[in-house]
Parts: C-alpha cells; sequence; structure tokens
C-alpha cells in the first residue's frame, strides 16, 4: 500500500474527530515524513493528518509529504507557541484520542489542560503488520547488507578478538555496505557468554572450542533486518555441538510452520516439541520471534500465548535457542516473509559457520 493511501484507512465515522500520534516510526509510515521530532494529528472524519514541526525539520518535511503525496497538511511551531497550543488550535472544543503507552503522565496532563482528551490503544501496530513490496523489498536489501557484512567479519577470523572488537567492526560493515545505521544494538556473545540471550558485548577473547552467538540487524530507510547464527570455533566440544544440532533442528521446524493462517502459538509449539522430545525445553528462555518492520520488534511475539493469525507478506522472525549457564548457548534465527502455503525466507547465510570457514559450510 502505498504511503499515501494510509491516513485515509484511519478514517472513522464514530469515536474520536481526532488522533494524536508520537512515535516517530508511526509518522513516518502514515506520511513518509523522516524526521525524529514531531506529533501528527490526525483527523479521523476526512481520514487527513495534520504534522507538528520545527524549523529544523520544515524543508525535510515539505520535500518528504509531497513526494509521499500523503494527504498531510505541515504546521511550524514558532517560537512563540507550543506543540500542544497548535494541536489545540487545530482541535478546537473535539475530543483527541491517543494511545496512553506512547505518552508520558506529564505529556497528558499538559494535554488535557488545553483540550479534551480520551486514552485509547492505537491500531497502528495491527494496521502495519502486512507489508507492501516496497517495505519488503527494504527489509530484504537491509538483511543483504548484513548478510554480506558478516561474511566479511568471518573472512578476517574470530579467534583472539574480543566481542566488542567483533561489534564494532560488524556495525562498521554494515553502515559502509549500504545501511543507514544498524538495526539494534548487536549481540556478540562467546564462551559462557553465549548463555545470557542479550549478552552486552565485553572484552571476553573468542578462543579454540567456543560457540560464538552474533544477534544483528541492518536499518535500511528506517527498515530494520535480524539474523542471527552461531559460530563454530575451532574444536567444540561435543557438548556444544549436540545443542547446536538440536537448536538447528527446532529453528527448521519453526521455519516450517509458518504460512498464512497459522496461528502464533503454533510456531511456538513446534520449536518446543523438538526442545521437549530432547528433554532441553528448560533451557529454552524466550519466544520463538517477532513480527519486524519500522520497529525491531512488532506484532506478532511468537509464545504460548499468541494467538495472533499470520497473513501474506507479513515479515517475521523464527529464533530458538538453547542456553546452559557455564558452558555457553546457541541461537539461530531467520527473517522470513509469510506466504500462503510457506514462507520465503530473506537470511540465507548457512546455519553451519565454522571459523576459520570451510569451502564445505560457505
Amino acid at each position: 500500500m502505498e504511503v499515501r493511501h494510509r491516513l485515509p484507512q484511519l478514517k472513522a465515522a464514530h469515536g474520536s474527530p481526532f488522533q494524536l500520534c508520537y512515535r516517530y516510526e508511526d509518522i513516518r509510515w502514515l506520511t513518509g515524513f523522516s524526521g525524529s521530532t514531531a506529533v501528527l494529528l490526525i483527523d479521523r472524519r476526512d481520514g487527513t493528518g495534520h504534522l507538528v514541526v520545527d524549523g529544523r525539520y520544515l524543508e525535510r518535511a515539505e520535500e518528504e509529504i509531497l513526494r509521499s503525496a500523503s494527504p498531510t497538511t505541515i504546521h511550524l511551531i514558532t517560537g512563540a507557541e507550543s506543540v500542544d497550543e497548535v494541536v489545540a488550535s487545530i482541535v478546537g472544543n473535539e475530543q483527541v484520542a491517543v494511545d496512553g503507552v506512547h505518552i508520558t503522565a506529564a505529556q497528558l496532563i499538559r494535554l488535557q489542560e488545553k483540550m479534551s482528551v480520551v486514552l485509547e490503544e492505537t491500531m497502528l501496530d495491527q494496521l502495519r503488520r502486512v507489508k507492501d513490496s516496497s517495505e519488503i523489498e527494504l527489509i530484504d536489501t537491509a538483511a543483504q547488507i548484513a548478510a554480506h557484512a558478516l561474511n566479511t567479519l568471518l573472512e578476517d577470523g574470530l579467534i583472539g578478538r574480543t566481542e566488542r572488537d567483533i561489534r564494532h567492526q560488524l556495525d562498521h560493515l554494515m553502515r559502509i555496505g549500504g545501511a543507514d545505521d544498524v538495526g539494534f544494538d548487536t549481540i556478540v556473545a562467546t564462551g559462557a557468554n553465549a548463555a545470557r540471550p542479550h549478552h552486552e558485548p565485553s572484552e571476553a577473547r573468542i578462543e579454540d572450542g567456543h560457540m560464538v552467538v552474533i544477534d544483528f540487524g541492518a536499518e535500511l530507510q528506517g527498515y530494520r533486518s535480524d539474523m542471527t547464527r552461531t559460530v563454530c570455533v575451532g574444536n567444540v566440544s561435543s557438548e556444544l555441538r549436540t545443542m547446536f544440532e538440536i537448536v538447528r533442528e527446532a529453528q527448521a521446524a519453526g521455519v516450517s510452520a509458518v504460512h498464512a493462517g497459522v496461528v502464533g502459538s503454533e510456531i511456538d509449539r513446534a520449536v518446543r516439541k523438538v526442545f521437549a522430545r530432547e528433554g532441553v525445553e528448560h533451557e529454552y528462555v524466550h519466544g520463538t520471534g517477532h513480527g519486524i518492520g519500522l520497529f525491531i520488534h512488532e506484532p506478532p511475539i511468537f509464545s504460548p500465548r499468541c494467538e495472533m493469525v499470520l497473513g501474506v507478506n507479513e515479515v517475521v522472525t523464527v529464533e530458538p535457542g538453547l542456553y546452559r549457564k557455564g558452558v555457553g548457548g546457541v541461537r539461530i534465527e531467520d527473517l522470513v516473509v509469510v506466504g500462503d502455503k510457506s514462507c520465503r525466507i530473506l537470511t540465507n547465510t548457512p546455519k553451519d559457520l565454522i571459523c576459520p570457514r570451510s569451502p564445505q559450510t560457505i
């Protein structure tokens, strides 16, 4: 769906005439404006928008709104007025809906002093779930940038380097490879540190016999990729190798379960079935995956409680892992596009990566 058609989706015959949007990812999706400071007032009577920006972003807003053809009017804040005052001048005596999750208590109080406000959960998270072809292309390109960066990194070798060094180089390679930024904080966890799913890279050095978990992604025009690979360094123990093979089987089962019409909990169940069979489900401490787009974590979130049904062209991750304290961890993650009867994998980097790399596995 082109940007110009998105605001009209929010047209409503009932409820509050206006909706106030604060998250810049939502504003970008609805209008095409990519700045990080703005609010968007949506007129639900006719499906149009009022973008409130200051002088730093006026020229960008004018260019991007013109390019997107979004039905949005730009309002410039001057030094003599606040954002709330500009919004109030547009709203008048009408009621405004805001999502309480997206604003602070102080912001809510200020709004209530100037206009009639009602708390209402936004529908934007659900509307953004299904991606159009241009969104999928951006996510795919971001994934290829990240994959190329990892391949280049592994060519330099890992042994003897610190987690932070690896993180810094990988982030740099993604940026010079075409990414606007990293998609999120890169995770590099080696040896026993890999037993922590969201370990922050440290000065720990990669040694022979380690499994190294690398979880990373690129950002391109706001859209993000996400991939995890676990790299075998040198002579890895049979215990770690067994963990790796179990995770690889579970991850493949999860990917095979992804298709339009499936409930998110079924994907999670496919993964846990493999872990339960091997008696290691207690070492699986997080969900199986999530949606992705302008946010790194979007609905659905795959867990035993997920009741959302997948639709064609949602983009989701499948990322099971096992974590054994004092030993290490393994996680494998792919980014996939949901199809009618199966899914298309965007992250085609081989799973069985070793260091130094082997021609048989690359």
